[in-house]
């Protein structure tokens, strides 16, 4: 064999593969199941602010949600401004 010869791939077949991990999903209630607890706190969820996320590219949620933990911080500062903490 030379060196740059490769050896030959034997091609395995899928039925030869192992069953992949499915992560749990097995251990999931059916979707037609509903839990009365759940269905409680979905009555308080803005639906249409899901949607309108959504709608929005990763980028777009990812810049969103650095926009918000800035505002945060700027009200962390005006608290500790009031109280009289130095930054």
């Amino acid at each position: 064999m030379e060196l740059n010869d490769r050896p030959a791939v034997s091609r395995v077949e899928a039925d030869d593969l192992p069953e992949p991990s499915r992560c749990g999903v097995s251990d999931l209630a059916p979707p037609d199941v509903h839990d009365p607890v759940v269905e409680v706190f979905k009555r308080d969820v803005d639906q249409t602010l899901l949607a309108e996320n959504l709608k929005l590219t990763p980028a777009q949620r990812a810049e969103k949600f650095l926009d918000f933990m800035n505002f945060l911080a700027e009200i962390q500062r005006a608290g500790q401004r009031q109280r009289g903490e130095s930054e």
